[in-house]
């Protein structure tokens, strides 16, 4: 199998070079206008990647276009309805933040259904939906094995299962081409 990247940070893509074929060293709208080989891609893997392009539809579509007949497109996009942002917004806060949902390099926030529609309006048919939690080993760094540390980990699985919309940090989609 053959795996290309795209990462625009210089010192990641430096890093990646070495586990993939090639790696554009650029945003993915400046991949795509180098030319990405038509129809090559079995798989385009788009992780936290469309909130920070001006026209994600664009990207998605010019991106089908690298795809080989029936590809799978796996996506990534933050919850903005996350309860952690619901709260924040109860109480006046939408803070520009160095990571997370409320990221400053954001241009687009998605719901679950705003995503899905976004999906959608480029011809994609979304198969699976996906909830994520919080990242507790990157929050807790010294956590894991603790038994409050599993305690959290459970709750969380179990909020996840149960209000999912409010709980999930992120969505993960997988589509394909229709």
């Amino acid at each position: 199998m053959l795996l290309d990247a795209i990462e625009p940070n210089a010192d990641w893509a430096l890093h990646a070079r070495p586990l993939y074929r090639r790696v554009f060293d650029c945003t993915v709208e400046q991949a795509i206008a180098q030319g990405l080989a038509p129809g090559g891609y079995d798989a385009i893997v788009c992780a936290d990647v469309l909130e920070h392009v001006p026209d994600p539809a664009a990207v998605l579509k010019a991106l089908q276009q690298a795809a080989a007949p029936g590809a799978t497109f796996i996506i990534s996009v933050p919850n903005v309805a996350h309860i952690a942002v619901r709260f924040m917004l109860m109480f006046g806060y939408f803070p520009a933040m160095d990571r997370g949902i409320l990221d400053r390099t954001h241009l687009h926030f998605y719901t679950k259904d705003t995503a899905a529609d976004m999906l959608k309006s480029t011809g994609l048919r979304i198969e699976a939906v996906y909830g994520t939690g919080v990242p507790l080993d990157e929050v807790f760094k010294r956590g894991e094995g603790k038994w409050w540390f599993n305690l959290l980990t459970r709750s969380q699985h179990l909020a996840l299962s149960v209000a999912p919309r409010l709980t999930a940090m992120q969505w993960v989609f997988v589509a394909k081409m229709a």
